[in-house]
């Protein structure tokens, strides 16, 4: 498997696995996703099959601020900023257990650096905040979360070091 930027035909594998891996809300909108990845194509990612199939996808981008962005909404123009918001990331049910989530991560992490990112945050759901918790990343106590995430939701960052 190997692990790239977000080519324009892997859009339609992307909606189906963002589709079957969030039951608690609906899914985002082509237009929304795509606004991520515009805002910072080198920190979203596919990883890809030997047979060229999407088993997963992240989105990642520069975000501002203490408050994390709304679900089902294009993201705002944001220039500089050394923080990553990890908008989403998902892996195929016939996927999981591969290590591809760590895979993407570790890819993640590793762009960041070079792009001197230091933290990175993100709103864990449907109870993933056990799995985020396991690659590092830290409950933010206090925080003001849109409720379009849905309930039982954990903002979390990491800190990285160079």
């Amino acid at each position: 498997m190997k692990i790239q930027e977000i080519e324009e035909n892997n859009w339609g594998d992307i909606l189906e696995i963002q589709d079957e891996a969030y039951h608690e809300f609906g899914p985002e909108d082509l237009d929304v996703l795509k606004s991520k990845q515009s805002a910072s194509p080198e920190t979203c990612f596919v990883c890809i099959s030997d047979q060229d199939d999407i088993l997963g996808y992240l989105l990642a981008h520069p975000w501002h601020g203490s408050q994390p962005p709304k679900l089902f909404e294009p993201l705002p123009d944001i220039w500089h900023s050394d923080s990553l918001f990890l908008h989403d990331m998902a892996v195929s049910s016939r996927s999981k257990g591969q290590g591809i989530g760590r895979s993407m991560m570790a890819e993640l992490i590793k762009v960041s650096v070079q792009k001197g990112v230091k933290r990175i945050t993100l709103v864990a759901v449907q109870g993933a905040d056990s799995f985020w918790s396991l690659l590092g990343f830290k409950e933010i106590s206090g925080a003001n979360i849109s409720p379009s995430y849905g309930e039982n939701t954990v903002l979390m960052e990491k800190v990285l070091t160079a």
